[in-house]
């Protein structure tokens, strides 16, 4: 059994992408699924912003980069105004790593390159199944519990020093973590482990994004560490 088999809920999804090809490409996507709809379509994030307000959707595909008003401020908008499941579909998250994890920390779920597209111009069969599948598990999620609930970050910070310190930070983590870590000095006596819920390939990005808000020497983990 798949992803998508795993009781996903049927939604209504949002599309923000201002490239005509990248709306048709994903709209086809939804579609092929055989259980979800296209509630609108909007061309930029201001307009999603707004079309949110009179129609909130179960899911939107955020790209990052767009006129007017960019992913990022869009999310962070939507988020505190008309909470809702986002999900970041951009044409290169390597190359938008920091848009990425500041989007994350206001509040989407999780972020993949769009799929590329073939001679006959339709999405390739991987890069298809990787959108698909993670539409399929956030269906299930908002299947299982309300979305709101799963914005909810918790952080405990320990008024005396300790050993080792674990930090676990959900997908919309890594804003607060790099911010928790900001405060760190560089000579801070302790070991610090960082349990995130990010998918292994942004690791290495992840780790040079965040020592570039702390002092502390930050690498993946290793085996025994």
């Amino acid at each position: 059994m798949n992803e998508n088999e795993m009781g996903s809920q049927r939604m209504r999804i949002g599309v923000v992408n201002d490239m005509p090809m990248a709306v048709e490409l994903l709209r086809r996507l939804v579609l092929s699924t055989g259980e979800h709809q296209v509630a609108w379509i909007a061309t930029n994030g201001r307009e999603a912003v707004e079309v949110c307000r009179r129609d909130l959707p179960d899911l939107i595909l955020m790209d990052l980069a767009m006129p007017e008003m960019d992913g990022v401020e869009a999310t962070r908008r939507i988020m505190a105004e008309t909470p809702c499941s986002i999900l970041l579909v951009t044409a290169s998250i390597e190359a938008n790593l920091a848009g990425v994890y500041e989007a994350m920390g206001h509040g989407a779920l999780d972020a993949v390159d769009i799929p590329s597209v073939g001679i006959e111009g339709n999405a390739s069969s991987q890069s298809a199944r990787l959108l698909t599948n993670k539409i399929g598990t956030i269906g299930k999620l908002i299947g299982d519990a309300p979305t709101q609930a799963k914005r909810r970050m918790s952080r405990a910070a320990e008024p005396t020093p300790r050993r080792l310190i674990a930090i676990g930070a959900s997908a919309g983590g890594p804003a607060a973590v790099a911010a928790v870590l900001s405060s760190f000095p560089v000579d801070f006596g302790g070991a610090i482990v960082l349990v995130q819920h990010l998918d292994a390939q942004f690791v290495p990005g992840l780790v040079d994004w965040l020592g570039q808000h702390t002092p502390l020497p930050i690498r993946p983990a290793r085996e025994r560490d």
